[in-house]
């Protein structure tokens, strides 16, 4: 099936910008020295077997980054959800940082976000968390990755996961959970690094570090989110006309495929 490359659109990286992180500078060395004591931490309870969860969005991107300068072999993990379902940019960030070394396992799950919107029709919800959405979410993306921990006998791994301003359930869920716990259903060890940072110090890390990063994001750095472009979450609540308002082309992509989307505008 058709994919972005097919439509001529080439992803792009931009790079943080040190000069922009100096009013950071004190802040992030707390924020950093914290994070690498719970990454630590992950490696003692795990006797090393764990991994990095990487989406190419920044959230996971300061995660991975955060957990490789302290231990530079650990593998990165990314479920490839298909196409149009991976913004371009983050392909293209994917595509630089392996040229640069980065040991990524890419997962590949039974179907791809596509072939299920087609198989199964476009779930409208307005919220995640409801039974399709779960289904979904098991076929993408916890399916592949329960099949990968097993075959690796990985036994936890570092994520991405905020609470600021990332939603009420996640706030809640690292509240009382904390940044280190083991989780009952599978005891995999979960590590939230940047769990309590704000959006403003993810980015001065970029900045600091001069890290390259998807270029969509200089859109809105605080807005802009690292969802499907094709996916339908929160289609009701604006989602959509944010869509076509700051990614014309991508909207372009995406309503010549799922035309019925278009209503949403």
């Amino acid at each position: 099936m058709p994919d972005w490359a097919d439509y001529g659109i080439t992803g792009k990286v931009h790079w943080g910008r040190r000069i922009a992180a100096a009013p950071y500078a004190r802040r992030l060395r707390q924020l950093e020295d914290a994070a690498r004591e719970v990454v630590y931490r992950l490696d003692e309870a795990t006797d090393g077997q764990f991994y990095t969860a990487i989406s190419f969005g920044v959230d996971s991107l300061v995660a991975d980054h955060i957990t490789r300068r302290v231990f530079p072999d650990v593998r990165a993990v990314w479920v490839n959800q298909g196409p149009l379902a991976e913004w371009p940019d983050c392909l293209a960030l994917r595509d630089l940082m392996v040229a640069n070394g980065l040991p990524l396992d890419e997962l590949t799950p039974d179907t791809t976000l596509y072939d299920w919107y087609r198989q199964f029709g476009i779930p409208l919800a307005a919220s995640m968390g409801n039974a399709e959405d779960k289904r979904l979410n098991t076929a993408l993306m916890y399916g592949p990755i329960e099949r990968y921990q097993a075959a690796t006998n990985a036994r936890g791994y570092v994520w991405g996961l905020r609470a600021h301003g990332e939603g009420g359930h996640r706030k809640i869920l690292l509240q009382t959970r904390g940044l280190l716990y083991k989780r009952k259903t599978d005891g995999q060890h979960v590590a939230s690094p940047v769990g309590r940072w704000t959006k403003k110090e993810i980015w001065a890390y970029i900045d600091h570090h001069e890290l390259p990063y998807p270029a969509m994001y200089d859109v809105n750095r605080e807005q802009v989110r690292n969802g499907p472009p094709i996916g339908t979450t929160a289609v009701n609540m604006g989602r959509i006309v944010g869509l076509r308002h700051h990614f014309p082309d991508i909207w372009r992509v995406v309503i010549t495929e799922l035309p019925e989307l278009q209503r949403y505008t």
